[in-house]
């Protein structure tokens, strides 16, 4: 596990506590999906997944494809849940498929690791000195745009609740959209290591 320290902002979740705390809650048979991304490292960490069950993408370092492959997996399998992995820059792609999911009644649970920005830019940018604007959007409300669709939709800014939620969402079916709000602070050892900040700023 990555113990880099990263200061949180007041309201938001670091996504290592997200990931760890759907480790323990999520049930081991539902399917999962691993979209790519920034967000992506942080769900593979996930070491008691059976390795038939966690598809991860890996298209040429592509987004936005994540909610495509939890479809055809829900579709081919539809007596199981999956569980889509994605970040906010990705599922924005395509979130107009949510419609696809309601109307098809497809089971996805759709958690979104959403920091408010096209995580990998925002942190290569970062790391060259260089300006954000481009990477930086805010934060999206997924829980309203899944609303919007029919669906249910939930907001996290803290995690206690998650454990009830899920056996709820496991006896009720269906599709939703759970929408966790996560630092843009907590860098990827990944990128960490490709992208290093310059010295001033690590000695700062």
């Amino acid at each position: 596990p990555d113990s880099h320290v990263f200061e949180i902002e007041p309201g938001l979740l670091d996504p290592r506590h997200v990931v760890e705390a759907l480790e323990k809650a999520l049930p081991h048979d539902w399917e999962m999906v691993n979209s790519g991304g920034h967000c992506s490292w942080f769900f593979a960490q996930m070491p008691s997944r059976p390795q038939e069950k966690f598809l991860t993408i890996r298209e040429f370092g592509a987004i936005g494809n994540g909610i495509s492959f939890a479809m055809g997996v829900a579709a081919a399998r539809p007596d199981t849940t999956v569980v889509l992995f994605d970040g906010d820059g990705s599922l924005m792609m395509h979130v107009q498929e949510l419609e696809t999911i309601k109307r098809h009644r497809l089971n996805i649970l759709i958690v979104v690791m959403n920091d408010g920005a096209y995580g990998s830019e925002l942190h290569k940018l970062r790391s060259e000195g260089l300006p954000e604007d481009g990477s930086v959007f805010g934060y999206c409300d997924f829980a309203g745009i899944a609303r919007g669709f029919g669906l249910p939709g939930k907001t996290f800014r803290n995690l206690g609740d998650l454990p009830k939620l899920v056996a709820e969402f496991a006896a009720s079916g269906g599709a939703a959209v759970w929408d966790f709000h996560v630092s843009a602070k907590v860098v990827s050892p990944t990128i960490r290591r490709a992208h290093p900040r310059p010295a001033k700023e690590k000695r700062g």
